[in-house]
């Protein structure tokens, strides 16, 4: 009834919808989790939504019709500015986005304020930054490390830096903070909690 390929045996080398796109060394086996989930996606997703090994095709994903906010809540320059304020004086934690919001981005609510900061540092997962805090400068330079972070891994895509299957990204952070701390680098910003 179907020709999709139900066998059991996955390709090991195939990746689950890597968000960066890059598919793991050959060396290195999937984990066991991904392989499992690329095999049930062939039974039961539809074939234009996944590639032939299972993994997601991110183009069916892709919105089909760009919509446009409405002029007075498009980001301008200026609200860009007062977010810098606001991680400035509050950091990048749950507990800021409210004071940030009232105090610099009144209108804005809190999923919006922090999407636009980790747009703003060019990291999609923002939990390593919890009581972090720095200046225009510091988000900046900060934005630039993981910027080199993900184009060294692969794993930067629409201007931040995105986890893979295979965590490249964490491993070459660690890596990276290790080697600045033996080297006695300080980072940019400053940590006003410890994870």
């Amino acid at each position: 009834s179907t020709s999709r390929n139900t066998d059991a045996r996955v390709d090991m080398t195939d990746v689950m919808a890597s968000p960066c796109g890059t598919p793991a060394p050959t060396e290195a086996p999937l984990d066991p989790r991904v392989a499992w989930a690329n095999s049930i996606r062939k039974i039961v997703t539809r074939p234009d939504a996944i590639n032939e090994d299972g993994s997601l095709n991110q183009q069916f994903f892709k919105p089909k019709k760009v919509v446009y906010a409405a002029e007075k809540a498009k980001w301008n320059d200026d609200d860009k500015e007062n977010l810098y304020k606001g991680i400035e004086k509050y950091g990048i934690d749950p507990s800021s986005w409210k004071k940030i919001i009232e105090e610099f981005c009144p209108g804005r609510d809190v999923l919006f304020i922090r999407i636009k900061a980790s747009r703003l540092i060019g990291s999609q997962g923002l939990n390593r930054y919890h009581g972090w805090i720095g200046t225009k400068a510091e988000v900046e330079a900060e934005y630039e490390r993981n910027k080199a972070i993900g184009l060294a891994t692969g794993c930067w895509k629409g201007g931040i830096l995105v986890e893979n299957d295979h965590g490249d990204a964490m491993k070459a952070i660690r890596e990276r903070d290790e080697r600045e701390a033996a080297e006695g680098v300080a980072p940019p910003g400053k940590r006003t909690k410890h994870k």
